[in-house]
């Protein structure tokens, strides 16, 4: 729900100031929309504001777009706060460290390679939840590694991946095939064409898949979902 005030537009998050009596924190856009947001580690911060009694307090704050708990992402900044060149460069300097351990572009480049490999170089670790390229052999010794990852495999990651179960943060929702299936039938059968799907990688798996093999589907996903795998 979002309603003008003062300039600046408010979207629901926690109660409703339309409320009398309601408090939580609303987000806001910022007076100048021009102004990049802060970064954290997660991406471009929100613009909160809190609601007291069904009243704005005066000073506003940027924090986690993506993370609900504090203990996920404590990032916190005032709207109009000055931070000097070294909190910033700390900051920036934190950020990185809090990156995932390989690029996207990384990543394409070791399934590139891996796929290339025989079936049975093919290794999956488990515990760290990545592709084994023989050079990583030695590092995952000790490891539970899954062998022999086929292609069809690597089709459906899903089905490789540990769920992320964090509701405040990433949780995710790994529907069994035959939930899967009904819903893609029940989305063709609808007639819908587009399909956001969040935090559901399965089921988007299967749209794709579906729509790769057959012609008469032209049902398009797209994957919202904080998962750095």
């Amino acid at each position: 729900m979002a309603a003008s005030r003062d300039g600046f537009e408010a979207v629901e998050v926690e109660g409703s100031a339309g409320c009398r009596g309601s408090s939580g924190m609303e987000v806001v856009f910022p007076l100048d929309p021009a102004v990049p947001a802060p970064l954290c580690p997660h991406g471009p911060t929100l613009l909160f504001v809190k609601v007291t009694q069904g009243k704005e307090e005066t000073r506003r704050f940027y924090a986690c777009s993506a993370c609900r708990d504090r203990k996920d992402c404590n990032f916190f900044q005032w709207e109009d706060e000055k931070l000097s060149g070294a909190r910033l460069a700390a900051r920036e300097a934190h950020n990185r460290r809090c990156q995932p351990p390989l690029s996207r572009r990384q990543c394409v480049e070791r399934y590139l390679k891996f796929i290339e490999l025989p079936l049975t170089q093919r290794k999956f670790c488990q515990r760290c939840q990545q592709l084994l390229l023989p050079d990583d052999w030695g590092q995952h010794s000790e490891h539970q590694v899954l062998g022999d990852v086929s292609i069809t495999q690597l089709r459906r990651p899903s089905q490789l991946l540990y769920p992320l179960e964090n509701k405040k943060t990433n949780a995710q929702y790994l529907f069994a095939d035959r939930s899967c299936q009904f819903l893609v039938d029940l989305l063709s059968a609808l007639g819908f064409r587009r399909v956001l799907c969040v935090g559901t990688p399965r089921l988007h798996e299967l749209i794709k898949l579906t729509a790769s093999g057959d012609k008469k589907s032209n049902i398009k996903s797209l994957l919202l979902d904080i998962d750095f795998r």
